[in-house]
């Protein structure tokens, strides 16, 4: 017998494709994952979980309704509803306040309302303001207050010749045995440098002072008072001038017929610029140190009568001796002291013999030409910048006043008068007040004069003042008196 064939296994339904024929059904959405299947399939494609209306859904099944295109896209529709109204809130914002925002445009600016610019350039330390150059205070700097404190007379080594305050605390005496440090307070003796002999001036560059020896000059720092250079000038040493940069120092030598420059950067000569056989004594320069003048004139001790003649060099301290023109410009009337502009656009002489003051205007080519004189008081023996303002202060010594010259009408614009010969003048650096030291009689006493309402106040001091020196902040000054050998601290 032949064995019976068992039928062949029915194919088990599967989660295959759906075949083109079904493509035209209407599809089905699975109601687990929600995709849409094919109809006649028991197991969703996707997920493998039974469809709807399959034979493995138990009985009593619900059938899952497709959900709606609000509940599918809500999140998006919310999203740029919210962006939406951001949008709209800031156009109707804008719309409330039109043009608060918006910068001025420049066809709309009527031409009163254009910023007006300096027609000329303004002075180191000047700002244009509204077509203006004004006048900017250097910070931390500031003058003698309204009730000043007067301390001392401090005693003095005979020997001494020039004084220097170095801060609020200390005070400098140049001795023929060197640099005396003193405490400003008390007077005592602090120490002595003693490597620095044989001082004539003293001379404030930055932080270092310059001590003038007959045939030397010292670099001592300010702070520690130790000798850091000795330049060894070979000739006569006059006065020192420094500009307002800082950068150069000039050196008169009057017996050399010379002017030495030195950078103060490494403390050094390196130039010489000789001019003749004319004695070279004060100086001035500008503040872009290309433009300086030195003059041959002198002081005379108290009853010699003044030199005869004088002259002018006009010189630039930035090129080499070599290459120098060395306009000399006659100056008959003995020219004590040079007043130089800080663009360098012009210069004043004062001719202490002839009570006037003589305005130079520098050419293009580097010369200089006289304008007309101007009569001042008796004597005039030193003129100096008040930067603020645009003033210069030009002190008379017989003639017992104070004179202030308007440099931009360039004419005399105030006579202050004092009750005794003044002997010495110096300006705070912020530019409010002028020192003067006034003597007679046996006694003496420093002037405070206010530059703004040129008030004066006196300070009575108990002997005859010669100089007056400041610190570099203009807090207090050192009055002292070279006849009967004391000092003053007022601060």
């Amino acid at each position: 017998m032949h064995d019976a064939v068992p039928p062949p296994p029915t194919p088990a339904k599967t989660s295959a494709p759906v075949s083109v024929r079904d493509a035209g059904k209407k599809r089905l959405r699975c109601p687990t994952c929600l995709e849409s299947v094919a109809p006649g399939l028991e197991l969703c494609p996707e997920c493998d979980e039974p469809l709807a209306g399959s034979k493995s859904l138990k009985a009593g099944a619900t059938t899952v309704k497709a959900p709606s295109w609000l509940s599918l896209h809500w999140r998006p529709l919310v999203t740029g509803l919210a962006m939406a109204g951001v949008l709209a809130t800031g156009i109707a914002l804008r719309s409330l306040a039109p043009g608060r925002f918006l910068p001025p445009r420049a066809a709309s600016r009527s031409p009163s309302a254009v910023t007006p610019t300096c027609t000329s350039p303004c002075w180191h330390g000047e700002a244009c303001q509204v077509g203006q150059c004004v006048w900017q205070k250097p910070n931390d700097v500031g003058h003698l207050g309204d009730q000043p404190l007067v301390t001392g007379p401090f005693a003095l080594p005979k020997d001494v010749s020039d004084a220097m305050p170095l801060d609020a605390d200390r005070f400098a005496l140049a001795l023929l045995t060197g640099i005396e440090v003193h405490d400003a307070r008390t007077g005592a003796l602090l120490t002595l440098v003693s490597d620095a002999p044989q001082i004539k001036g003293l001379y404030r560059v930055g932080e270092h002072l310059y001590a003038t020896s007959p045939q030397r000059l010292y670099v001592v720092d300010a702070a520690t008072m130790g000798l850091q250079k000795t330049i060894d000038l070979g000739a006569m040493v006059g006065q020192v001038s420094v500009g307002a940069n800082g950068r150069r120092a000039l050196v008169s030598l009057p017996s050399a017929h010379a002017v030495a420059i030195l950078a103060t950067e490494y403390h050094a000569e390196i130039d010489r610029i000789h001019f003749g056989d004319d004695p070279v004594g004060p100086m001035g320069v500008d503040d872009t140190g290309t433009r300086a003048l030195g003059t041959t004139g002198q002081v005379p001790l108290p009853g010699l009568r003044d030199p005869a003649g004088g002259a002018v060099y006009a010189f630039d301290p930035s090129r080499l001796a070599s290459q120098q023109d060395r306009v000399r410009t006659s100056m008959l009337g003995n020219p004590v002291s040079v007043l130089m502009t800080p663009d360098g656009s012009a210069s004043y002489v004062v001719l202490r013999a002839e009570d006037a003051l003589v305005p130079l205007e520098w050419l293009p080519s580097g010369a200089v030409r006289r304008r007309e004189r101007i009569q001042t008081c008796d004597e005039p023996e030193q003129i100096e910048l008040v930067r603020r303002g645009r003033r210069a202060l030009v002190r008379c010594h017989e003639g017992r006043a104070l004179e202030v010259f308007d440099l931009a009408k360039g004419e005399l614009a105030r006579h202050i008068p004092f009750n005794g010969r003044a002997t010495d003048l110096v300006v705070t650096p912020d530019g409010e007040q002028a020192l003067v030291t006034l003597t007679g009689d046996g006694a003496g006493s420093l002037a405070l004069v206010d530059l703004e309402s040129y008030a004066v106040k006196l300070l009575p001091l108990s002997g005859e003042p010669k100089r007056v020196r400041l610190t570099p902040d203009g807090r207090m000054a050192l009055v002292f008196s070279d006849w009967a050998k004391v000092a003053w601290v007022v601060r």
